[in-house]
């Protein structure tokens, strides 16, 4: 019985360090995976006037949630390492879903994918941002509930992780929003959704003279 158990907690805990592992290193090159994405766009790219104002939608929507967390959370979403940021925000965009960042993301890349007007890039988006930010999640989860213990599952039992909720946590952190902060943050995003928009658009351009 008591064999039994150990190889069972063993077995947790080896799940437990790879899932860690795997977590860390897509954290790491977070900044690199999309490129095999945005080349994919740019190459298939055949864009028509309503499927730029629909994907301008989301890109919208997607930048306004980051710009609205960053202005909150600050520096700390550029860390580059899991765990180096353990402050608890839970105000703002984090008082309806947990990982607005990643959802502004998610929100982003699905935006482009309806200016260019190429769905099937829609699948494999989905596919590649589960197979990345989950076991990311996963690792900052586990950080914050080492560093945060009772306050950040209280938060975790009540905010859900993708799909915001239309009622805010009732229990806001302390954490002011700072537009200076918010567009430092987010200059580097602004410029590389202006280089792909900017790009595809030269190729069209190009394509017909």
């Amino acid at each position: 019985m008591y064999g039994e158990a150990y190889k069972s907690s063993n077995r947790l805990h080896r799940t437990a360090r790879k899932i860690k592992r795997i977590g860390n290193f897509f954290f790491k090159i977070r900044s690199f995976t999309p490129i095999p994405f945005i080349l994919a766009l740019l190459y298939f790219a055949e864009p028509v006037w309503y499927t730029v104002g629909i994907g301008a939608l989301f890109i919208a929507a997607g930048e306004f949630l980051r710009i609205w967390a960053v202005g909150y959370a600050g520096a700390s979403t550029r860390a580059r390492t899991l765990g180096a940021a353990r402050d608890l925000v839970t105000t703002g965009p984090y008082s309806y879903v947990r990982n607005p960042l990643y959802l502004g993301n998610f929100l982003l890349s699905l935006g482009v994918c309806f200016v260019v007007n190429v769905y099937w890039l829609v699948a494999v988006l989905v596919v590649g941002y589960f197979l990345q930010y989950l076991p990311i999640i996963a690792v900052e989860e586990s950080y914050l509930m080492e560093s945060c213990g009772p306050a950040y599952q209280a938060y975790r039992d009540r905010v859900p992780r993708f799909i915001p909720k239309l009622r805010s946590y009732p229990e806001p952190s302390p954490h002011d929003f700072s537009w200076t902060r918010a567009i430092k943050s987010e200059k580097r995003t602004l410029t590389a959704i202006a280089c792909v928009i900017g790009l595809m658009f030269t190729r069209q351009i190009i394509g017909t003279l």
